[in-house]
């Protein structure tokens, strides 16, 4: 995830917490790794996103496989 996407998230749940809408219980974020199989890690990506109706960013590359992160 870019640095800017991470600093306007963070940004957001600091407003959150400041007004009442979340709390540190409630905020949270992650990591997923998935491996090396891009269509398992889709499958993850969207449970995240519309199951859980997590807010998720996009899939991403790295020398370990498939990852992509999440947060509320």
């Amino acid at each position: 995830m870019k640095t800017s996407r991470r600093m306007i998230a963070a940004a957001t749940m600091v407003v959150a917490m400041a007004f009442g809408g979340a709390t540190a219980a409630h905020a949270a974020q992650g990591e997923v790794a998935c491996g090396y199989d891009y269509h398992a890690c889709w499958a993850k990506w969207y449970d995240y996103g519309f199951v859980k109706n997590y807010i998720v960013g996009k899939i991403y590359y790295s020398g370990g496989g498939y990852h992509f992160y999440w947060w509320n």
